[in-house]
């Protein structure tokens, strides 16, 4: 009867029948849910709201549920509620009956994602690693073309332990036009180490890192092709819980479509490092990027990139320049209950000058090789969170050998479908 009452345009009947339900049973989904529609076509917004809740809480089955959200995501972004109209669509898109369904509530989400000012991401991982201080493989110190042998102390060698990171990053829209918009931007990171065993002189806090960042994004383009993306930003570095360095930043990215498979992107970066802890060694690091990435059939996606780090400090063994390369691949469908990806990467970084104890003739080079491979098993997706697993490898190898590293790492963590 209430939803005939509803049908026929007579919203107050199907109030009053839902309030008869209700009396009776209180733990009533579709009761709730009819009095939602009721409360709808009745102009009260906010108690229909609350109603569809109650009906996504007392959902005696998965269409309900599925029916309720999707009525609560509609409301709350009428309300201009975007962020809580996001969580309700990824309830949404959880209890879909079927994929064309659910592949609807994905769009409605990134839709209503666009729509929203306020931008929040949030990356955590839980990483068991044999080696979490990057210490070297060997006990000895010894240095090419230098007749004298180090010992290293147990903390300079490799570790083994878990290796926990949080890491949230946020962004607000202030300014948009039909080609450009602003966004205030900030980031808050936190990496905590725990050792598996005692080591002298070293502990899990003295390896912590924190940051803080904030700082303004403004994006314009003159097509559809692509589009530039400047950005200013500030915040601070801690390391082993003492403040480390405060730093400034500015940067300028491009991203161009060159074909309807193949993007480019392309930047570069300029960041003042203003050191907090004696010995004050200021520093300035330039870096630059490129990378292209090519749409393959089927989802999958092979691509490239190519990275120059430069660092200019007066300070001892700070100084350095770096390239490194990586390709990747992911595959478009799944393997078994999981979707892959993989990558493989190579790196150079020299100090033309580098003291251990005296000047190091020739200064350091360290060249390394590092990849992994990485499965989402989206299978096991809840509101479109799915938990992820990667196996990752590095080798680097120096001509002081206290650099010589070896590490292999698994790491576990959760990203989003969409």
């Amino acid at each position: 009867m209430t939803e005939a009452a509803l049908s026929q345009g007579q919203p107050r009947l199907a109030f009053a029948l839902t309030e008869g339900l209700l009396t009776a049973d209180p733990k009533n989904g579709q009761a709730h849910y009819f009095q939602s529609l009721a409360l709808i076509s009745l102009k009260d917004h906010r108690a229909a709201n609350a109603a569809a809740a109650r009906a996504f809480r007392f959902a005696d089955s998965d269409i309900q549920r599925y029916q309720a959200a999707q009525l609560a995501a509609q409301l709350t972004y009428a309300d201009e509620r975007y962020t809580l109209s996001q969580l309700w669509l990824r309830r949404a898109v959880h209890y879909a009956p079927n994929e064309d369904v659910r592949e609807k509530s994905v769009m409605a989400f990134r839709k209503v994602r666009n729509d929203n000012p306020l931008n929040v991401q949030l990356r955590f991982s839980v990483v068991p690693s044999d080696n979490v201080n990057n210490g070297s493989n060997s006990p000895y110190n010894i240095i090419e073309g230098s007749p004298i042998v180090g010992t290293l102390s147990p903390s300079a060698q490799a570790i083994p332990g878990v290796v926990a990171s949080i890491d949230l990053r946020g962004s607000y829209r202030l300014l948009q036009g039909e080609t450009f918009e602003t966004r205030l931007t900030g980031q808050i990171s936190n990496k905590r180490v725990e050792l598996n065993n005692s080591v002298p002189g070293i502990s899990g806090d003295d390896l912590s890192e924190h940051k803080i960042q904030i700082g303004f994004a403004h994006r314009w383009t003159r097509s559809k092709q692509g589009y530039w993306q400047a950005e200013v930003n500030g915040g601070r570095q801690w390391y082993g819980g003492d403040l480390l360095y405060d730093f400034v930043g500015v940067g300028m990215t491009r991203v161009q479509k060159l074909s309807d498979n193949l993007r480019l992107t392309v930047g570069a970066e300029v960041e003042e490092q203003l050191d907090q802890a004696p010995p004050i060694t200021d520093a300035t690091q330039y870096s630059a990027y490129a990378g292209l990435s090519y749409a393959l059939g089927g989802g999958s996606r092979v691509s490239g990139s190519v990275h120059f780090t430069e660092i200019d400090s007066n300070g001892t063994n700070r100084a350095s320049q770096q390239w490194y390369g990586i390709v990747g691949y992911t595959h478009g469908r799944k393997i078994g209950p999981a979707t892959m990806s993989a990558s493989l990467g190579y790196s150079t970084l020299d100090y033309d000058q580098y003291s251990v104890v005296f000047p190091v003739a020739g200064g350091r080079v360290d060249s390394s090789w590092f990849g992994g491979i990485s499965a989402a098993f989206t299978d096991l997706s809840y509101m479109g969170f799915v938990p992820t697993l990667s196996i990752n490898a590095e080798q680097s190898r120096s001509n002081i050998s206290r650099f010589d590293v070896d590490q292999t790492a698994v790491s576990f963590g959760v990203r989003s479908e969409f």
